[in-house]
């Protein structure tokens, strides 16, 4: 795969917005500053995906030189799907991708074991909609019997929907079937929605807070599948096993760095939307709707990079519960989803910033669901 870099004219405008707007200096709690590395530093190459700004605190660690900072090399590469990305990162062409959780384990179900989930981007994002005015209150499980439903195959949310209704002892199937509730596959998210505005679907489930466009589209946000599964991955950050075994030292230094970002991120709003706004070229309105909500909308998506390790072994043991996977080798789940690179990485920004709480705040949702 040819390497191309994606810090450009865009990002370096962000960073002289940064600078003549509200000072991104670190907050006064005691901080600090990491020693600057020397200049022979580990390159990862690291994939993105479009213009998704889901990797949030790993763009605004680029842009505000954390990389560099930490002693992490960081070269990004655009890709052109899931599958070309999972299937470099098993080859070691990627060290590191930020998307997606079907697709790694169908990967590694089918004998790719050189993949390792080592931490989190975004989690819970799904949104459910249906045409505006129908009238649906969806609170339980029973609010959809008798209901057809598009989605996507590989989006997390609608797998985990349709394991937590078999648990409930519902069935579901395609229409015809007799199922209790039933889905459909749409090509996409534009699709799913027409479809329920053509009364083809009676409800549709997205990601990516198209919510924030519902009203355009002639649909509402009725319920989100975190209403029925609280805590689910979505895209997480996925490693090549050499790296992670030869390379670990370098991997915590990106997870810290990009820790730092996210600190920055969750403090620094509008500094945050520059750079997102410079690389996405997206509504800025909208770009705040993804990762912070508006006054007018609530994000379902939860920016975390957390393994999330119960709530990954859940989702992975969903898909093979459902037939979406099967094994062609013995899986371990506790193997591929490992916790140790986030935690070093924790461990040092809290040494480093003990008077930061937001590291105690991540230990402590870490010491619960890993």
């Amino acid at each position: 795969m040819k390497k191309k870099n994606i810090r450009g004219a865009a990002l370096l405008t962000a960073v002289c917005l940064l600078c003549a707007g509200c000072s991104a200096a670190p907050k006064d709690d005691g901080a600090s500053e990491p020693e600057t590395q020397d200049a022979a530093a580990v390159t990862l190459d690291v994939g993105l995906l479009g213009n998704s700004i889901k990797p949030v605190g790993v763009l605004v660690a680029d842009v505000l030189g954390y990389f560099e900072e930490e002693g992490v090399a960081v070269n990004f590469e655009k890709v052109s799907s899931m599958n070309d990305a999972y299937l470099s990162v098993s080859t070691g062409d990627l060290d590191v991708y930020l998307f997606s959780s079907t697709a790694a384990a169908a990967f590694i179900t089918q004998g790719t074991t050189t993949l390792r989930v080592f931490g989190g981007t975004v989690a819970e994002g799904s949104e459910i909609m249906a045409v505006k005015g129908r009238g649906y209150d969806i609170q339980s499980a029973e609010d959809l019997v008798g209901l057809t439903i598009a989605c996507q195959m590989p989006e997390t949310g609608q797998m985990v929907l349709k394991n937590y209704l078999l648990d409930n002892g519902y069935t579901i199937g395609a229409p015809g079937d007799g199922a209790e509730v039933s889905f459909v596959y749409a090509a996409d998210s534009n699709t799913a929605i027409e479809g329920c505005v053509k009364g083809e679907y009676d409800l549709c489930i997205t990601n990516a807070c198209l919510g924030y466009y519902a009203e355009d589209y002639g649909v509402e946000v009725v319920a989100a599948v975190k209403d029925f599964v609280e805590t689910y991955p979505c895209c997480r950050q996925t490693c090549n096993q050499k790296t992670y075994e030869e390379e670990y030292d370098a991997l915590v230094r990106f997870e810290t760095a990009t820790l730092r970002g996210y600190d920055f991120y969750r403090n620094h709003m509008e500094e945050t939307l520059d750079i997102l706004e410079a690389y996405a070229g997206e509504d800025r309105d909208f770009l705040q709707a993804q990762v912070y909500g508006t006054e007018d909308y609530t994000t379902v998506m939860r920016v975390s990079l957390d393994p999330d390790k119960r709530a990954c072994v859940d989702f992975y043991e969903a898909l093979a519960n459902l037939g979406e996977i099967s094994d062609t080798v013995e899986v371990d789940w506790d193997d591929y989803v490992v916790t140790d690179v986030y935690k070093d990485a924790l461990d040092i920004l809290q040494e480093r910033e003990p008077n930061n709480m937001l590291w105690q705040e991540l230990l402590e949702y870490f010491s619960a669901h890993n």
